[in-house]
C-alpha cells in the first residue's frame, strides 16, 4: 500500500519504529469477556482477544526469549518480549496454551505470596473485585486466583516461560523501609528458584513503582535485569526497561500503542 494511504498510526510504526523493538505488558488472561463488569474495573483480556493480539504481533514482529532480547547489543531489530505480571493462575490455564499454540515465549513475573493459597488475593487484585461488587465464585476465580504450587511448576517446565521475580506481597517498592525491601526482594527470589530449579534473573516492579534506591536494591539481591513501566532513567538502563501495556486486541488500539509516540522503541545499544 503507498504510505499516503496508510492510516496515520501505521504511517508513525513505519517511520518512527523501524527496526525498533518493544517490551510488552500483560496482566490477566480470562477465559472469557464478562461484558457486565464495570468498564475499567478489572485488567484482563479474554483467551481470544490475547489470540488476536498474538496474530497481529506475530506478522509485524519476532517473538523473543529474554536471553535473545537482552543480549548485549540487544534487542535484535523488530522483535518483541512478552511479560505478564503477578502470577494469576489464568496465566497458568489460559494465557499458556496460547503461547504454546503460537510458539510465542514469555517471562511471567510472579508475585510469591498468594502461591500456597491462591485464593489469597493480592492487594490489587482485591481492590479490583471490591470495584466489581459481588461476583460468582467461578467468575472471580477466573479474574482473581493466584496461581498454585502445581502450576507454578508447570510454567517452570515449560520451555517458552520463563520465571521473573515480583515480590512476595506487591507493594510500593518506593514506600518500603530497607529490610522489607530486601525482604520482599530476596525471599520471592529463593522461592522461585525452589519452585523451579531455575536462576531467576529478572525481575518486575509492582505497579511500575521503583525509584534509585529500589533499583539498586534490586541489583544487589542478584537480578540481572529489571522492567518498569516508564523509565526513570537514573542511568542503569537495564534495571528500569521500559514496557507497553496492551489491554485491548483491535489492530487500531494496538498500532496507535505501538507507533512510536505512545512509548520510544528499544533500539541496538539501549540496554
Amino acid at each position: 500500500m503507498s504510505s499516503w494511504r496508510l492510516p496515520f498510526t501505521e504511517l508513525c510504526r513505519r517511520f518512527l519504529v523501524g527496526n525498533g523493538s518493544f517490551v510488552l505488558e500483560f496482566h490477566g488472561i480470562a477465559r472469557q469477556r464478562y461484558p457486565e463488569l464495570p468498564s475499567g474495573a478489572v485488567s484482563y483480556l479474554s483467551a481470544e482477544e490475547l489470540q488476536r493480539i498474538l496474530r497481529w504481533l506475530g506478522e509485524r514482529y519476532q517473538f523473543l526469549p529474554p536471553e535473545a532480547f537482552l543480549e548485549p547489543g540487544g534487542p535484535p531489530p523488530r522483535s518483541v518480549l512478552l511479560t505478564f505480571d503477578d502470577g494469576l493462575a489464568n496465566n497458568a490455564e489460559n494465557a499458556l496454551p496460547i503461547l504454546e499454540e503460537a510458539g510465542a515465549p514469555a517471562v511471567f513475573f510472579v508475585a510469591t505470596g498468594h502461591v500456597g493459597e491462591p485464593s489469597q488475593r493480592l492487594h490489587t487484585s482485591r481492590s479490583q473485585e471490591e470495584a466489581c461488587g459481588p461476583l460468582p465464585q467461578e467468575v472471580a476465580t477466573d479474574l482473581f486466583a493466584g496461581m498454585s504450587r502445581e502450576q507454578l511448576e508447570a510454567c517452570a517446565k515449560s520451555p517458552l516461560i520463563t520465571l521473573g521475580g515480583h515480590t512476595e506481597s506487591h507493594p510500593r517498592l518506593s514506600t518500603c523501609d530497607r529490610s522489607s525491601l530486601e525482604s520482599e526482594l530476596l525471599r520471592s527470589k529463593g522461592f522461585l528458584e525452589e519452585v523451579s530449579g531455575q536462576k531467576v534473573d529478572l525481575f518486575a516492579y509492582p505497579s511500575g513503582d521503583y525509584d534509585l534506591c529500589v533499583a539498586k536494591a534490586v541489583r544487589a539481591a542478584g537480578y540481572q535485569a529489571a522492567f518498569a513501566e516508564d523509565s526513570l532513567r537514573f542511568g542503569i538502563p537495564r534495571f528500569e526497561i521500559p514496557r507497553v501495556g496492551l489491554y485491548n486486541w483491535r489492530p487500531d488500539y494496538l498500532s496507535a500503542k505501538l507507533c512510536g509516540l505512545h512509548r520510544r522503541p528499544l533500539r541496538r545499544g539501549d540496554l
